[in-house]
Order: C-alpha cells, then sequence, then structure tokens
C-alpha cells in the first residue's frame, strides 16, 4: 500500500511578499509568517465594533488628537518572522501617525497606536487573548480595552516592561476612562447598546 505524500508546508510569509500582495479584505493576523485567517464576525460583534469607532470618531473630531481606525488595519509587530495583527479598532495620535507612511500607502502601521480594542470572540482562547496582548506590549500600545460580549464589560488594561496589567473592569451602568486619553469617556451601556 503506497503513504500518501504529505503536501509541503507553503512558505512562510515575508514582509516583501506580504506588501507585493496588494489588497486583501478580509480579517487575518500574520503569526510568524503564516497569515491566520479570522472567522467573520457576528452581527452583535459587529454592533459593539460600531459603536465603539463612533464614539473614538466623535472623541477625534472633538480632540484634534488623532485617528480612529477598524479593521481590518495592519499593525507591524516585527518584520522577520512576519507578524501583523488587526484589532477590532485603534486609536492612533497624530504624533505616532507622523511616524508611519500616508494615508494612499497600504502598508501596515509602523507605530504603534497608543489604544487597541479588541472585542472577544466566542472562538478566542485565553492563549490567544495573551499572544495579542504580548504583541502590543512588544510594538509599545498603552492601552487596550477587552470587550466581552458574554458579560457586556470592557476590561481596561495597561502595558509596562513587565507585561499587561487591569487597571478597571467597566460594568453596563458605568462609565469607560481612557487611560492614555483621560477625557475619552464612554458609557458602557453605549457600547453594547443595539
Amino acid at each position: 500500500m503506497a503513504i500518501a505524500k504529505q503536501p509541503e508546508p507553503a512558505p512562510l510569509l515575508t514582509y516583501e511578499a506580504y506588501i507585493a500582495e496588494g489588497e486583501i479584505c478580509k480579517r487575518y493576523d500574520i503569526l510568524d509568517g503564516v497569515r491566520m485567517d479570522m472567522p467573520n464576525p457576528t452581527r452583535r460583534h459587529q454592533d459593539i465594533a460600531g459603536n465603539i469607532y463612533e464614539a473614538l470618531r466623535a472623541y477625534q473630531r472633538a480632540s484634534g488628537r488623532g485617528r480612529t481606525f477598524f479593521a481590518p488595519c495592519d499593525v507591524l509587530i516585527r518584520y522577520e518572522p512576519l507578524r501583523i495583527r488587526q484589532p477590532d479598532v485603534l486609536f492612533i495620535s497624530y504624533e505616532q501617525l507622523a511616524k508611519c507612511s500616508d494615508n494612499t500607502n497600504p502598508a501596515p502601521l509602523f507605530a504603534a497606536p497608543e489604544l487597541v480594542v479588541e472585542i472577544l470572540s466566542p472562538s478566542e482562547t485565553p492563549r490567544m487573548r495573551e499572544g495579542k496582548l504580548q504583541d502590543y506590549c512588544q510594538v509599545g500600545v498603552q492601552e487596550c480595552w477587552m470587550v466581552s460580549q458574554d458579560t457586556e464589560t470592557v476590561e481596561v488594561l495597561r502595558f509596562t516592561k513587565a507585561g499587561a496589567e487591569t487597571v478597571e473592569v467597566y460594568a453596563q451602568n458605568q462609565t469607560l476612562r481612557s487611560i492614555v486619553f483621560p477625557e475619552l469617556t464612554i458609557a458602557v451601556a453605549a457600547i453594547f447598546a443595539l
């Protein structure tokens, strides 16, 4: 009986090959040269992401401090082996954005956004969550909001040299306050509103 030959693994994706691909309209992370496709978000996930995006855009307009982007928007973690993350929503100051390529260039953000938002999905494991947090910490992200659809809470984390630490967990009846942008506040109920 002949033994079936196993297909050879695809070569690892390099930064140059990634940029040469052009626009890909789907969600993924690239972990050590391997593209990890993400499942399509649920409509509930989209509602929450939209609410956060709207609140951050309102802050963007009122403060003039930076820009808001939603997925897919690549954040470069490292060139080799290639590692890229796509937070659900992010806010980056104009100072950090000035270090990146111009708005018409599809290259990832080279400078870390100060604030990233991750909406936890049912398929996300604690290990996957920890990997994201380690990557964000490594590149200098200062704050992460972990949004739980199940408990309708938002965990605000600060990144230090030691890693991620929880600053506060906000519930439905509370108002979230950013630690990096203290004038940025959002009613948690508005995040989960339909």
